[in-house]
């Protein structure tokens, strides 16, 4: 199955499986790389150190490309994106702007760089700015969403820009990815499904609860990261106000942050900045985060959030990525030929 994206990305099949904090660890993006997907390593909850150590490890488990995700309020952002520059990275998909831009740097002459975006206007931008290929991101995903449903998203997007897309958010299986290609889009980008596969680190308990879950349960709120993150809550989180109302969390999730990154408050500081353009308090984001590293890490589900698209609704077993990608391309190809057969 070839489009624009496995030309350019150089994989087998046009899929990707999205970059997710606590999700996207290496076990999973070599297991999608390898079975002819584009995995993509997360670069949050990561040192500098941590992430360099972590690419090399890829490297040495797969000779297929890869990429890794970051957003510019994750600490020691600077740092981050030179590691991935100096480890010649083959993809970096990037959240929230242009990294090139943001640090007045230069992109590697052989590296793909593949933003994610929300709108049709940061689509051109990204466009303008040098981006290679582009993942749209609509409202029904999981995670840090938008406004606008996939359906009408992707296509205005696909008609506004001349890039290869891969279409994110509702997309789960081959039915998805003949959708995604009849839309406009060449590829789909799966986070839901593949944080869903025996491969990903999140606990069992967690997998249990979102395997229970159905779409309506994968609700948008701020309240939990300060940013419009749609997830799974847990029974005990159901009513959560804010960060004000569990103030003896606040210490902790701070602590939690500052160690596990070894930032400095000055970092933070610059950090706080950056989550202003969205209206987000750096406290509350810091909350967020935690809930989310508990919930997937440490299965405290009653008390935490499983970030989730609606697809989750369409989500019964836990395969391997190996089965997942051969079910989605075996299923993809049927559809497409009984369209054929009857159209």
């Amino acid at each position: 199955m070839k489009t624009r994206i496995t030309e350019l990305l150089g994989i087998k099949y046009p899929i990707i499986q999205a970059g997710m904090s606590y999700v996207s660890y290496v076990p999973l993006v070599a297991a999608v790389s390898n079975a002819g997907g584009l995995g993509i390593l997360s670069a949050s909850e990561q040192t500098p150190e941590e992430l360099r150590i972590n690419i090399r490890k890829l490297k040495s488990l797969t000779s297929n490309p890869f990429g890794v995700n970051l957003v510019p309020y994750m600490p020691r952002y600077k740092d981050l994106v030179q590691v991935i520059l100096d480890e010649e990275v083959p993809v970096f998909s990037h959240g929230l702007g242009n990294p090139f831009k943001l640090l007045d740097i230069k992109k590697s002459a052989n590296m793909i760089f593949m933003p994610t975006v929300g709108t049709v206007r940061q689509a051109i931008m990204m466009e303008k700015e040098g981006a290679d290929a582009l993942i749209v991101h609509g409202f029904e995903g999981g995670g840090h969403v938008g406004y606008i449903a996939s359906t009408v998203l992707v296509p205005k997007v696909a008609e506004n820009v001349k890039l290869p897309i891969a279409a994110s958010g509702g997309f789960c299986d081959g039915k998805g990815l003949v959708a995604a290609l009849a839309l406009g889009a060449e590829g789909i980008a799966m986070g839901s499904r593949f944080a869903f596969t025996q491969e990903s680190p999140i606990h069992p308990d967690a997998k249990a609860a979102a395997l229970k879950a159905r779409e309506k349960d994968a609700v948008v709120s701020n309240r939990y990261d300060g940013l419009r993150l749609r997830s799974i809550p847990g029974n005990k989180m159901i009513h959560y106000r804010g960060w004000w109302s569990r103030p003896w969390e606040v210490i902790p999730s701070l602590l939690s942050m500052k160690n596990v990154s070894e930032t400095s408050f000055g970092d933070l500081i610059r950090i706080l900045k950056e989550l202003k353009k969205y209206n987000t308090p750096l406290i509350q984001f810091m909350c967020g985060i935690e809930k989310v590293g508990s919930t997937l890490e440490g299965g405290e589900v009653a008390n935490g959030i499983i970030p989730s698209g609606q697809v989750v609704g369409r989500i019964y077993d836990v395969p391997t990525c190996q089965e997942l990608i051969q079910r989605i391309t075996n299923e993809a190809e049927e559809v497409m030929e009984l369209l054929k057969a009857n159209f």
